[in-house]
């Protein structure tokens, strides 16, 4: 997703609303220690835990995630003591994912509420959804190089002619369908206007420009109401998906200076060359199933000279040095891939602008206070103790087996008086919840899933 569908700004109004409101303390299901389980992160771990779909009696499976839970919050405490040189890289991922959770507090809060989808519309987009339109066209990398292309059309020559120049004889044009609510919409808007024979200006879409013609339509005649109500749900996605971009582009013209950050190219190109020998050539990429995070610390520890340096400017004023720019590339859910050099590459051009456009939305949410908001703080902490117990559980099994729940037993028997349990049982007994019988994902981070999933602890109560 580009930056363009991402950044938005709140109203004067909006900001009013946001400050003047009054915080309520999160309710809680336990305490333990000092740490809390709040009902929002039971909830959600209740209702996206697969491990729990075996468990048939509701009374018996929250008993036992509570447990497992009030576990897990024992060994994060226990864990904090006494990190050491580890506690650097992982707060590293507890800022990353603290980031993600300020770019989905800033969808959900800010640009969700604004779009609204009428009968209307829905019943337009369906008769649209039954045409498709096939063109074929004419891509270039460069846009100076595509008005050059439409300009020579302008001036009298044929599509076909132009395409000829490009070393396309009739039959080797490209030809693709376009259809209504697809992934191409700056494409699909300007089709959607066109009769057959017609040819396009220069179109963008993502980092490319097209020029295409529109050599047919192919219109469904078949509908009907029961069709219209079969498939209602997915265009209303699509619309909203869509609309949620046009609104994030109104409010990117009017509140974004652009462009909203400059890179130094040839730094970065720099950057990438040094990389890829580190990665191929001393960590041997291609077998040792090398990880982007292992890659940057390593990386890290052997160049410090060149992560000092700029590479990044935004729009703010603010700058990136090289070491900032690394970390977020190789802590992000963008793939870093290492199947040769070439794709190597390519993965981190495009890792760094996905997380260069995420900062523009980061500066924003700050902006508005979210990095305070109740769901950033919660999904902050919630997933700092999942990494702090995953790192304990790694210490409690070394040199055992990993299936030995007794020695986890034994080792939560020897700390749980330091970690005093209170369960809310106005709260807790009274829970009514459902379970999906599988994990949830991010809506925006589609590879990171929303709520830790861990197996459950059975035979050990605090």
């Amino acid at each position: 997703m580009t930056w363009l569908k991402k950044i938005v700004m709140l109203s004067f109004f909006t900001l009013l609303i946001l400050g003047c409101s009054t915080k309520k303390p999160p309710v809680y299901v336990a305490k333990v220690g000092k740490s809390a389980i709040t009902l929002s992160e039971f909830k959600q771990s209740y209702e996206f835990n697969p491990y729990l779909d075996r468990i048939n009696d509701p009374d018996s499976a929250k008993k036992l995630l509570l447990y497992s839970m009030i576990a897990e919050k024992m060994l994060a405490q226990e864990e904090a003591q006494h990190l050491g040189k580890d506690k650097a890289r992982l707060d590293d991922l507890v800022e990353e994912y603290k980031r993600e959770a300020m770019i989905e507090a800033f969808w959900k809060q800010i640009i969700i509420p604004k779009v609204k989808i009428d009968e209307r519309e829905l019943r337009k987009a369906y008769k649209k959804s039954k045409i498709k339109k096939v063109v074929r066209y004419l891509l270039f990398t460069d846009g100076k190089d595509a008005e050059k292309a439409y300009d020579l059309i302008r001036r009298g020559m044929s599509f076909e002619q132009v395409a000829r120049l490009r070393g396309f004889v009739p039959e080797q044009i490209p030809v693709d369908t376009i259809s209504f609510l697809g992934a191409l919409p700056n494409i699909e808007n300007q089709v959607f206007k066109m009769k057959v024979g017609q040819v396009s200006p220069p179109i963008k879409e993502g980092f490319y420009y097209f020029i295409v013609k529109l050599i047919d339509e192919k219109i469904n005649l078949f509908t009907s109401e029961a069709d219209f109500q079969q498939i209602r749900y997915s265009l209303l996605k699509r619309i909203k998906r869509r609309k949620e971009e046009e609104a994030f582009l109104h409010y990117l013209k009017e509140h974004v200076p652009m462009p909203p950050y400059v890179m130094n190219e040839k730094r970065f190109k720099a950057l990438a060359q040094m990389l890829e020998q580190y990665a191929f050539q001393k960590m041997n990429a291609k077998t040792q199933n090398l990880l982007p995070d292992d890659l940057y610390y390593a990386f890290r520890d052997k160049n410090g000279e060149i992560l000092k340096k700029t590479i990044v400017t935004f729009y703010d004023g603010t700058a990136w040095s090289v070491k900032d720019l690394l970390k977020r590339m190789m802590l992000a859910p963008y793939p870093i891939r290492f199947d040769n050099p070439n794709v190597f590459l390519e993965s981190l051009l495009l890792s760094a602008r996905h997380v260069l456009d995420d900062a523009i939305i980061v500066k924003q949410a700050r902006k508005l206070g979210l990095e305070k908001s109740e769901y950033v703080q919660q999904q902050t902490q919630m997933w700092k103790d999942y990494f702090y117990f995953k790192k304990a559980l790694a210490k409690v099994f070394r040199g055992k087996d990993l299936g030995d729940i007794n020695a986890l037993g034994a080792y939560l028997n020897s700390i749980k008086h330091k970690y005093p349990v209170i369960i809310n049982h106005a709260v807790f007994d009274t829970l009514r919840l459902q379970k999906t019988g599988m994990a949830v994902l991010k809506q925006h981070f589609p590879g990171r899933i929303a709520v830790p999933v861990f197996e459950l602890l059975p035979r050990w109560k605090p």
